[in-house]
């Protein structure tokens, strides 16, 4: 079920038009159903007239849905089953309600055990039907329909009496990963909650009031203000023209920082949005915009998590931005994006720390990296050879790419060395990001073009916005479809010698195509024993099998608990991160589908064809190619005895087929608790370091005072503008009463 017959990742988002039916509840979809029976007589197939009724349309209303959205084949017709069980998947029920009302509904007998019979027809009219409302999934053919419910109906039916009992269907649903994963999607989609026509909706679970902004509403940030001063505002109320989400339609790509250190989710906001699909990828159509009510997407553990937000946003008195603001004061799609993300975390105040990275990956869903090029002593090497050049271009076909600039300028003067944060017009500290190359091979010249969302760190070295090279080369000009005489604050161009020089840190973040298949496994590290490999107990660790029956490219995640995300715990609590690794190993377990199934025994160092580091980090990626051939996959911690939970997400460019948790059924001798494995390996396992902050975020105070200082030299000017104008009309005024007299 999904892409190419892989697990679903994220929510649902289904057909537009059929929004209005995720606010329905039970008692909705238990009148649907009653509908069916008693004005319908429980038929099979539904004309446009029939559809209409079920669902109490408008015939007119209904001919769009039925004809666009379930009636695929064209026959004018739709079967009446799939819609009542494609609807109950789409309502506000819990997953729990959904199982057992889908269960009853083909229990056509009323028996209370469900047949082989009854098994197809569920399986065949609910994926076939789900993949109808969401264009994400791709229908799967009836073959693989049919193989999917043997499978299931063989696994689900214990006792073999050919029929499965709703005990026997519910433990298939909660524990199968493919079940359970399927569930999830349709469980927690944007649901429409129920507005008057007019009705401004107000988030609930995210108030516009200060326990939004601060962990302690008494004891603000150092430099923010108190909760009681902070006022919240609607777009329509601090916009001075029409609110728009992109100006124009398009992304302007430039902010101005609020009061809050929060530039290192700033920066990977604007690496992200050099690519505008994105930022549109973020944003989940609620169907509700004009009231208010945005969702938003946030790729969290392995998966995509909804946050929906009303568009109340915190402005100080004098009604300037708390945080972010688009460069377009009409534009809201960033403020909307940062009160989305500070929500999932728990607050505006927990956005203050991080690392452009973590929000990288948070934003993209694709692999974040961050080389430090003073740690790498050949880095001068591989630009003299053009590796770097080449590898720079490959980087920016496969996603987004920045850089920041961590090492502060020196100067000197009579008082000797001082650093400084402006190099060259680069600010230390922001992210910036990587839009284009240009290379004029005649001249060998290399140029980078570099983003600026910032309104500052205008670059004023050679071919930089102001260099008079534009106008002595108009062949340069031309190439880099540049007009000399127009100045663009919003980039600028450089060498690739001063970029180099300049930015000590660049940012990758790999994106992979839409149609690769995923796969993600929850599961959890043994509460003792495991370990990795160093320690015999590794076997005990779980075990994903894969069958690969094309050479491909895969991608494979280990995730582990996100502290910021887990606003659920006590305040103040944060996860102990283990250091984590996961190996994939050449293994031969067999055919999965005959039990009994082998498992890894022995590490060879020969047979291992991809590795990752062991870090504390989020996240641990391996990636590379692995050739025809079965493998087995062993997320480890580096020192047994965590316990601790995790996710695995296994990305492949071509179709593989995957096997954990419940879909393995292992020979009995490789259960034992105290089960210990073999370590031929040429060398110990070891740790990575920590991973460091590669950021260097002003403390939030100095930021505060910024924007208190800004916010004063405003004030100080508004308010002579406002007394010259005052003079003015005092003047004009008397020269009226003069003027008056004459006349008289």
């Amino acid at each position: 079920m999904g892409v190419r017959g892989s697990t679903l990742i994220g929510k649902a988002e289904p057909d537009e038009r059929l929004l209005h039916f995720t606010s329905w509840d039970m008692a909705n979809i238990v009148a649907l159903r009653e509908r069916h029976a008693h004005d319908l007589g429980m038929a099979f197939a539904l004309g446009v007239k029939q559809f209409a009724m079920l669902l109490e349309l408008d015939e007119n209303d209904a001919k769009a849905m039925f004809r666009e959205v379930f009636d695929t084949d064209r026959n004018s017709l739709v079967d009446s089953f799939e819609v009542i069980s494609c609807l109950a998947m789409l309502s506000m029920m819990s997953i729990k309600e959904k199982v057992d009302f889908i269960y009853s509904l083909y229990d056509f007998n009323g028996s209370g055990d469900i047949t082989m019979d009854e098994m197809t027809i569920l399986m065949r009219t609910l994926v076939t039907g789900c993949a109808k409302m969401d264009k994400k999934i791709s229908p799967p053919s009836t073959e693989e329909v049919e193989r999917l419910t043997v499978k299931a109906f063989n696994t689900a039916d214990k006792d073999a009496d050919g029929e499965i009992s709703k005990y026997e269907f519910d433990q298939f649903c909660f524990s199968h990963p493919m079940c359970k994963d399927f569930l999830d999607y349709w469980c927690g989609n944007v649901n429409q909650v129920v507005l008057a026509d007019k009705e401004v909706f107000v988030d609930a679970t995210f108030p516009p009031a200060g326990v939004s902004l601060y962990e302690n509403i008494a004891i603000p940030p150092s430099g923010m203000l108190p909760a009681s001063t902070v006022e919240w505002l609607r777009p329509s109320q601090f916009c001075p023209d029409t609110p728009t989400l992109f100006s124009d339609g398009l992304l302007a790509n430039k902010f101005c920082p609020g009061s809050a250190s929060n530039k290192w989710f700033l920066s990977a906001l604007h690496m992200a949005a050099s690519n505008f699909s994105l930022i549109k990828n973020l944003f989940v159509h609620t169907g509700q915009e004009d009231h208010g009510r945005y969702c938003f997407k946030f790729f969290k553990e392995g998966t995509w998590v909804n946050a929906v937000v009303d568009d109340y946003l915190p402005f100080n008195r004098m009604g300037l931005p708390l945080f972010t603001q688009g460069a377009d004061r009409n534009e809201i799609w960033a403020m909307l994006v940062e009160k989305a993300y500070a929500k999932i975390h728990g607050g505006y105040e927990s956005t203050i720390e991080g690392n452009i990275e973590y929000a990288l990956r948070d934003l993209t869903g694709g692999i974040a990296t961050a080389n430090d090029t003073n740690k790498d002593p050949k880095f001068q090497e591989k630009v003299s050879q053009g590796k770097f050049w080449l590898a720079l271009k490959k980087e920016l076909k496969n996603g987004v790419v920045g850089c920041s600039s961590t090492t502060p300028a020196v100067v000197s003067n009579d008082l000797g060395d001082v650093q400084v944060t402006n190099r060259m017009g680069i600010i230390v500290g922001l992210g910036y990001s990587v839009l284009e190359t240009l290379e004029v091979n005649e001249k060998r010249l290399k140029l980078i073009k570099i983003g600026n969302p910032w309104g500052t760190g205008d670059f004023t070295g050679d071919w930089g916005n102001t260099s008079p090279l534009w106008e002595e080369d108009l062949e340069v000009a031309r190439a880099a479809r540049r007009n000399p005489k127009v100045k663009d604050s919003s980039s600028f161009w450089m060498t690739q010698s001063d970029f180099v020089r300049i930015f000590n840190v660049q940012y990758f973040c790999k994106v992979l195509p839409e149609e690769w298949q995923t796969v993600r496994r929850t599961s959890t590290f043994p509460v003792k024993g495991g370990g990795c490999v160093n320690f015999p107990m590794w076997v005990q660790n779980e075990q994903i099998l894969i069958d690969v029956e094309d050479e491909t490219e895969v991608v494979v995640t280990l995730t582990q608990e996100d502290d910021l995300y887990h606003k659920d715990r006590p305040k103040g609590t944060k996860v102990s991160r283990p250091h984590i690794g996961v190996v994939c190993h050449r293994h031969n377990f067999g055919d999965i589908d005959l039990g009994s199934t082998k498992k890894l025994m022995t590490m060879r160092s020969s047979a291992i064809e991809l590795m990752s580091s062991f870090s504390n980090a989020r996240d641990t990626t391996m990636t590379g190619e692995l050739k025809v051939g079965q493998y087995a996959i062993v997320p480890q911690t580096f020192d047994p005895d965590a316990g601790c939970k995790y996710w695995i997400t296994v990305q492949s460019r071509e179709r593989i087929n995957i096997y954990a948790g419940s879909e393995i059924d292992f020979d009995k001798k490789f259960l034992d608790k105290d089960l210990e494995g073999d370590n031929e390996m040429e060398q110990d396992i070891t740790k990575a370091g920590v991973p460091r902050d590669h950021g260097i975020e002003e403390a939030n105070q100095i930021v505060a005072l910024q924007a208190a200082s800004k916010m004063i030299a405003n004030l100080t000017i508004k308010a002579r503008d406002l007394r010259k104008k005052k003079l003015n009309l005092e003047k004009r005024v008397q020269e009226l009463v003069l003027a008056s007299g004459k006349l008289q």
